[in-house]
């Protein structure tokens, strides 16, 4: 989550509990903006720049893995960037900084062009000058080629969360202290929550969810989402105005393998084929799905576009949990994905290059090694991707440059927040696919 700027900062008062963001990764990002038309990165080599990093454990996990990269973060909190440093220290990651300085001040304070910039929970939380510092800071410090990921608040699901927020500041307005204040939040959506729930109301169940939402979260995130001082919610078109304004155009949600960031491609066809489009057809798809937050890619206008080819997608990397459930040599065949989703296959080009691929998890192989004719299946190994059936990758995250015998991050990890981070960038318990040890290998060239 992003600072506050002011003289008093609620992230002192109250840190604020930061996590890695799977889809803020430099090969994820890289990835989503080759299948979308955008930019094409190299991998090899980068610099990346955070933008209100909070503790540093989003950049940290990233720096551990990625030591051919490096890392910037700013926050505004010191208390944030002291605990940041203090981390990075522990863990004798020399490919990292940190700088404790106001938003606005992030073009001076840095040096130099980064391939990415990253900005997670920071665009609708700031006041609109810094917001507009953030848009333009790409003009001097991101290179021209460069991807910016942020994320922000949604109309029109945030008209109803707006309305809660709304609700709780100045219910809780009375009451000392910013952790007060939010228990004292949490206990009265509680209690709200309860109350609705009893109504078969329809308005009634909508508000008991959202209450619920406020009662069972994270003490730091209803601190710093519901009781900031700034929450600034935009619809679609809205924020792709100010971008534009600034010179960025949206690529892709970042988050679009996953069920909040997925796109349907079926029913925007549908409202345009009706037209029942509104003031702008990605707005009116937001009104329908009850959209809350987006995730996008940003890229320079007038930077490079095209369709990735199919020679582009045979050297991408496939991997997947895809399981034959009665394995065959025939089709249609049925597989089992370690989600629960059962897929059927009726090419058998795509169930043979499946077939076998789960027994390498969460590694995997070059589509080209897979699938013999690479253009006729391109569409659907990208509808996999994007139900997350499948992932395909730029670069095999298991072969990072990391020299420690044992995977310190993970060890610290456990002390403090009881969950791993992977090389993928992923989240999980101690027992499942952040590996005790890790490789000693250097990532070949990719560009």
């Amino acid at each position: 989550m992003a600072d506050v700027t002011g003289i008093e900062n609620p992230y002192d008062e109250l840190a604020y509990r930061s996590l890695p963001v799977e889809w803020s990764a430099p090969e994820q990002l890289a990835v989503t903006s080759l299948l979308h038309g955008g930019p094409r990165m190299r991998l090899d080599s980068y610099r990346v720049l955070e933008l209100g990093c909070g503790d540093g454990t989003n950049l940290i996990a990233l720096a551990y893995y990625r030591r051919h990269g490096e890392f910037v973060g700013i926050d505004g909190s010191g208390r944030h960037i002291e605990a940041a440093k203090a981390r990075a220290t522990r863990l004798g990651l020399d490919n990292l900084s940190f700088i404790h300085a106001d938003l606005r001040e992030a073009t001076t304070r840095t040096e130099g062009r980064f391939d990415y910039v990253l900005a997670h929970g920071v665009f609708s939380w700031v006041p609109d000058d810094v917001r507009e510092a953030l848009l333009h800071l790409h003009h001097e410090r991101m290179q021209p080629n460069g991807l910016m990921y942020l994320n922000y608040n949604t109309l029109p699901g945030w008209s109803v969360r707006g309305l809660v927020r709304r609700f709780l500041l100045a219910q809780t307005a009375a009451v000392p202290g910013l952790r007060a204040r939010t228990e004292a939040a949490q206990t009265l959506s509680s209690q709200l929550a309860a109350t609705l729930m009893s109504s078969e109301h329809p308005y009634s169940q909508l508000m008991a969810r959202e209450f619920r939402i406020v009662a069972d979260a994270e003490l730091t995130y209803v601190a710093h989402e519901y009781l900031n001082p700034e929450n600034h919610a935009y619809w679609r078109s809205e924020f792709r105005a100010l971008a534009l304004g600034h010179g960025l155009a949206p690529i892709a949600d970042a988050d679009f393998t996953h069920a909040g960031g997925r796109s349907d491609p079926a029913l925007d066809g549908w409202l345009e084929t009706e037209g029942i489009v509104g003031c702008a057809l990605e707005d009116t798809s937001d009104l329908v799905r009850y959209r809350q937050l987006h995730s996008p890619i940003l890229a320079r206008v007038d930077g490079s576009r095209s369709d990735a080819t199919p020679e582009e997608v045979g050297a991408l990397f496939v991997a997947t949990t895809l399981t034959e459930i009665e394995p065959t040599t025939t089709v249609p065949a049925l597989f089992r994905h370690d989600s629960g989703e059962t897929l059927e296959i009726t090419d058998e080009s795509m169930r043979a290059g499946l077939s076998g691929l789960a027994a390498l998890w969460p590694r995997g192989l070059r589509v080209s090694e897979r699938f013999d004719d690479v253009a006729a299946i391109v569409d659907d190994l990208r509808l996999l991707h994007r139900f997350g059936l499948i992932d395909l990758r730029v670069v095999e995250p298991h072969d990072f440059v990391v020299r420690d015998p044992i995977n310190r991050l993970n060890a610290l990890e456990a002390t403090e927040q009881r969950e791993l981070t992977s090389a993928y960038h992923r989240r999980s318990p101690p027992t499942t696919d952040a590996p005790a040890e890790t490789p000693d290998v250097t990532p070949a060239a990719v560009t």
